[in-house]
């Protein structure tokens, strides 16, 4: 992690919050309104938990607690439009991470630890999710 002023970190954040304010009003005029609105509400939510951790801690306690929730987070693929909240949370840390400067190889470590997200309902037994978060059907017996 590159060292960054704690206001220019909390600069980045403020107008990432208000990237999603914009993308919440906007929800409803997109194709799946729902999803958004959830979606821009959960980063929000995010961006400001941040603020007040990197306000009141710092920037490198706010970056522990960020890493440990980012890779508590279930991995889901980027189609997937049944985890908005989820999606929207993962979009928020990566972008706190991308203002610390991460790198692509650095993200891509934290992501990897994460664990799979859980089989949709109505999933069947002999499916399961790949490392990209795609669901892969298996195929049970011999050929």
């Amino acid at each position: 992690m590159h060292q960054v002023a704690q206001e220019d970190v909390l600069l980045a954040l403020k107008k990432f919050k208000r990237l999603a304010k914009q993308d919440l009003l906007a929800s409803p005029l997109m194709s799946d309104p729902k999803f958004w609105e959830e979606h821009a509400t959960a980063r929000r939510a995010v961006y400001e938990e941040l603020m007040r951790r990197v306000e009141e801690e710092g920037v490198e306690p706010a970056y522990r607690e960020a890493k440990k929730r980012y890779q508590a987070l279930p991995l889901i693929a980027s189609t997937d439009r049944s985890h908005p909240r989820q999606s929207g949370e993962e979009q928020a840390l990566e972008m706190f991470f991308t203002i610390l400067g991460i790198t692509g190889a650095e993200l891509e470590e934290l992501r990897s630890a994460r664990p799979p997200a859980p089989l949709p309902s109505g999933a069947m037994k002999g499916e399961a999710a790949g490392a990209d978060g795609q669901h892969l059907i298996m195929e049970v017996g011999g050929a």
